[in-house]
């Protein structure tokens, strides 16, 4: 009876420690959410090309002339003080189109939203009350009753594309440093100060991988790349070369593809969505209708945006990792969005 006890309390042991040791991973999953964010504008938009979105988000205030965002304030509130008041909502809904609760209605002009990896946090990018600047919020979403908005930069400057790290601590973001194009920034989720990562090159559309460090797109030749939080270990994974235009990174949860848009500099084939492993091989297309992008893995889906069955406006839509069982999400008259209109 004694050695049984001593056995049964060795095998506790081992599986404890076997569990300790699983939890300090880099290949443990944490507890993945199925719900994503998106933004709802309030009326239809016209539809735009590849190259126009791919120029409309790598230029500051090209979004903002184009939605006139400098108009007199419709919403019933701003999302939190010191930003400007507008029509657009923020709603959130899971990966196979079920619940579609709107957190925030007619809050604000925002450019950009991302619900965090385990649906306890969010970003976003919205206008400032000066309409001059995009700024960062942070959002606490454990109460989706009664969400809890803290904006987390201020000062000059445009703000773009904000991402929160997997562990919820970290935003990587874009700010408009030079006249040349934007930089990759971070700062904690709580605030506090913005660090530039130093690069020789603008970037876009920047996001986490688990192990913390970045996947973005290159804009100077509209690559994918990656790089460590602190701008070494950089590595370009896609080689474009002008001849296509790679855009809109996101990574899957066991940290081993990546998905992406692309399209030719000729525009000749549309815009699609592609995979390829995390170190660039085996790149694959997973669409073919010309007329989708941003793609982002949302647990064991790919969500995107759309306009294959409207031709005019985008909804948001879900397939398998392997591209199969694509799935329209959405089905009205506006253009929703996850990052730039």
């Amino acid at each position: 009876m004694k050695r049984s006890f001593s056995i049964l309390l060795t095998l506790v042991g081992v599986a404890f420690a076997i569990g300790l040791s699983n939890c300090g991973n880099d290949s443990h999953t944490p507890a993945l959410t199925k719900q994503f964010a998106f933004v709802q504008p309030p009326a239809a938009t016209a539809a735009m090309t590849a190259s126009e979105r791919h120029f409309a988000m790598e230029n500051p205030g090209m979004f903002r002339t184009l939605r006139g965002q400098t108009a007199a304030a419709v919403g019933p509130k701003s999302w939190a003080n010191g930003l400007k008041q507008g029509s657009d909502s923020v709603v959130l809904m899971n990966n196979d189109g079920s619940g579609q609760p709107v957190v925030f209605s007619q809050v604000g002009w925002v450019d950009a939203v991302q619900e965090g990896y385990d649906g306890k946090t969010g970003v976003a990018c919205l206008l400032d009350n000066n309409s001059v600047d995009y700024q960062i919020v942070s959002v606490d979403l454990r109460d989706q009753k009664n969400p809890k908005v803290t904006q987390i930069t201020t000062g000059s400057g445009d703000r773009w594309s904000p991402q929160i790290s997997w562990d919820g601590n970290k935003v990587v973001f874009v700010k408009y440093v030079t006249k040349e194009g934007g930089r990759a920034m971070l700062m904690n989720a709580t605030g506090g100060a913005e660090t530039e990562i130093s690069t020789a090159f603008n970037v876009s559309t920047p996001s986490f991988l688990k192990d913390g460090r970045i996947l973005f797109e290159q804009e100077d030749n509209d690559s994918i790349s990656i790089m460590n939080p602190d701008g070494s270990g950089f590595k370009q994974l896609t080689n474009p070369t002008h001849v296509y235009f790679d855009e809109y990174p996101s990574v899957s949860p066991d940290g081993k593809t990546i998905v992406f848009a692309r399209y030719k500099a000729d525009e000749s084939t549309g815009e699609d969505i592609w995979t390829a492993n995390i170190d660039g091989t085996n790149v694959k297309q997973l669409t073919t209708d010309g007329r989708s992008w941003d793609p982002m893995f949302v647990n064991d889906k790919i969500v995107f945006l759309s306009e294959r069955d409207t031709k005019s406006t985008s909804d948001v839509y879900s397939m398998n990792q392997d591209g199969s069982s694509p799935k329209r999400l959405t089905n009205d008259s506006v253009s929703e969005y996850f990052d730039s209109w």
